[in-house]
């Protein structure tokens, strides 16, 4: 056999084992490890831990898709509602909590799922965009959550906000009737302010609307009525400026 073709059969073949070799190394680099459940789960919470919140959300994510059966899901799901919460993403974190609520409606942590997705409806509240409907329904989730849960670590907590929704949607009434009185709209004013008197009989605006109750019945002409306000608000109040403006207008009737 002529040495050229000896050299190119023995070229072609060195050639081809390179190339095998080289297919072989890069088939073997290029496979991905298969984490378990828990391996995900504690990379999430680590990220999470480390504030790199979208990191850990895929990790987490992964876990769910890929273990859906996993005992892990029930941690990596309230995790991922907890990561959502912790990024002011508080419409996620309520779908997340309320997941949680759903598939696991006993365990032992579903009263925190409770609280936090009423939580986040509290967190939603935006005074000036008029819209109260998040205060509601955070007021809802937490008078439920005080009634089905009276002896959760969360329940102090729960009250608290019960009173500051409260003291949102008081405050908001107020603000109204206050609004139509000042802009003259006097029957307004009174419907408002009474209401509010009712609902939230206890509030520390009560007295500045017994006042405002007095003024508009007086714009109104209705000395009857205002008289009764303006001596209510010197009965409960009289050292206030309210009860001194009260006792001019009465002398002033007079």
């Amino acid at each position: 056999m002529p040495p050229f073709l000896l050299f190119s059969k023995f070229g072609y073949f060195f050639s081809l084992v390179f190339v095998l070799v080289l297919l072989f190394g890069c088939s073997t680099t290029k496979k991905e490890r298969i984490y378990s459940a828990n391996e995900l789960l504690q990379q999430g919470k680590r990220l999470a831990k480390e504030k790199e919140t979208e990191e850990a959300k895929a990790k987490i994510q992964q876990l769910l898709e890929d273990y859906p059966d996993s005992k892990e899901r029930a941690a990596a799901t309230m995790l991922l509602a907890d990561i959502h919460y912790s990024t002011e993403e508080y419409e996620e974190a309520k779908f997340h909590y309320q997941k949680f609520i759903e598939l696991y409606p006993v365990h032992q942590f579903v009263d925190r799922a409770h609280f936090y997705k009423a939580k986040s409806n509290f967190k939603l509240t935006d005074l000036a965009s008029r819209d109260l409907t998040p205060v509601h329904s955070a007021l809802e989730g937490f008078e439920g959550f005080v009634k089905d849960f009276p002896q959760s670590s969360y329940l102090k907590q729960a009250k608290a906000k019960i009173t500051q929704c409260l003291d949102l949607l008081a405050q908001n009434m107020f603000e109204i009737g206050k609004f139509y009185y000042r802009t003259g709209s006097y029957q307004a004013a009174i419907l408002r302010l009474k209401r509010l008197k009712v609902e939230y009989p206890n509030h520390s605006y009560i007295l500045e609307a017994e006042f405002l109750l007095g003024e508009s019945f007086y714009h109104e002409q209705n000395f009857s009525e205002a008289t009764a306000y303006f001596k209510t608000v010197i009965r409960y109040s009289p050292r206030s400026e309210f009860a001194k403006e009260a006792r001019l207008r009465l002398k002033a009737m007079r």
